[in-house]
């Protein structure tokens, strides 16, 4: 489903990126992984086309996205949840997830208004209110909500549980494994190991803008010196 290969991405004249390759299939979680600073938001922002790559390729569902617009990107499928959530802060939680809707008949496996609050019942409950009010986890369940409401075909979850409290990490999580189980494809970045490699299908990590290992969640689960080297503070 997706494939980028010898990914190079500057901001200015600094580079970020070095040569950033992974694969995600159908129905897998894709787990991207490194220390902070390593490249994770950045490989991110070039699938996407937020900061356009000066070299190498990324593919999705066969189309080549060289030249595209972020926009258009998003039109083709990838749904991105970003660091940092970025709600619309002055509109109210249900203005936040129509301002981003598709068509999509949920009985047949659309996302609605109806099918997000079944998902993330918290945001039922705060349909009315301004998306500033919400705690942080709120904030979060609104955040993939609203890339939901846009029927990707690949969701894309920057810092997925980063700052929040361990019951709200779990909401976020039992959530992911649900949209798994729905065949969805899913590339995510979180640090919380315990929680992440359970969910994952494949690993890829980065160190200083460059893919150095890519594997099994078991495999990197098992290698406590590669775990060290790579994701140890």
């Amino acid at each position: 489903m997706l494939t980028v290969s010898g990914l190079e991405t500057f901001y200015g004249p600094s580079q970020a990126l070095f040569g950033v390759d992974l694969s995600l299939q159908q129905g897998q979680v894709l787990a991207l992984m490194g220390r902070n600073g390593m490249g994770k938001t950045t490989t991110i922002r070039s699938i996407m086309r937020l900061t356009p790559p000066k070299r190498g390729t990324v593919h999705f569902s066969g189309q080549d996205l060289a030249g595209l617009q972020a926009f258009r990107v998003a039109r083709l499928g990838l749904g991105l949840v970003p660091e940092g959530r970025r709600v619309f802060a002055p509109l109210s939680v249900e203005e936040n997830l129509r301002a981003t809707a598709r068509d999509a008949d949920d009985t047949a496996g659309g996302w609605s208004l109806k099918r997000v609050y079944a998902l993330f019942p918290r945001l039922r409950e705060r349909a009315g209110q301004a998306a500033r009010t919400l705690s942080g986890g709120e904030q979060q369940m609104l955040a993939v909500g609203r890339a939901l409401m846009t029927n990707p075909r690949l969701l894309i979850l920057d810092e997925a549980t980063e700052g929040l409290a361990p019951l709200i990490r779990a909401e976020i999580w039992s959530a992911i494994a649900a949209l798994k189980a729905e065949g969805l494809s899913i590339l995510v970045v979180d640090k919380h190991l315990k929680d992440l490699l359970p969910l994952a299908d494949a690993c890829v990590v980065l160190e200083k803008g460059r893919s150095v290992w890519a594997g099994s969640p078991q495999a990197l689960q098992a290698d406590a010196a590669l775990q060290h080297r790579y994701l140890g503070v």
